[in-house]
């Protein structure tokens, strides 16, 4: 397959309305991260499973409502990541019926790392857009998705 001229691909996404520009750059970047997190058996979603249990243990439907996902797709996830043993699950004392999810130190390093990973398959400057950042911020809010770090 030929590739365009670089300009020629600019002049092609100008044409794009927002919604799918937004659309089709929130894929790039998640697939550069997966590509990135592969060396670690991780994938950008189980990261932020990961990264969601930083500040401690919580159950299944918890960790799913503060990263914005539906609790059966995390099902998946964490059971991989408990398998790899980056993740415990244990039942809660509390309600016998739920599981309590926590990092392990290994989860915890792994996580660490992860960071390093996506922040460096992304280009340095991505960081310094903060105009872009604030739109994106109020787009979440705008649909009320819950905080994302």
């Amino acid at each position: 397959m030929t590739q365009r001229p670089e300009s020629q691909k600019s002049a092609d996404t100008r044409k794009w309305r927002t919604d799918q520009l937004l659309s089709m750059a929130a894929r790039v970047v998640e697939r550069r991260k997966d590509q990135a997190l592969a060396a670690l058996g991780l994938t950008h979603a189980a990261v932020i499973a990961l990264r969601g249990l930083a500040d401690g243990a919580m159950n299944q439907e918890q960790l799913a409502r503060r990263i914005g996902v539906q609790s059966q797709s995390l099902g998946k996830v964490l059971g991989r990541l408990e398998e790899s043993g980056l993740v415990t699950r244990t039942k809660d004392v509390n309600d016998r019926r739920q599981f309590s999810v926590s990092l392990t130190p290994a989860g915890s390093a792994a996580l660490a790392t992860a960071y390093e990973i996506e922040r460096d398959a992304l280009p340095e400057d991505l960081e310094g857009w903060s105009s872009l950042h604030n739109d994106l911020t109020r787009i979440l809010a705008a649909f009320e998705v819950p905080g994302r770090s």
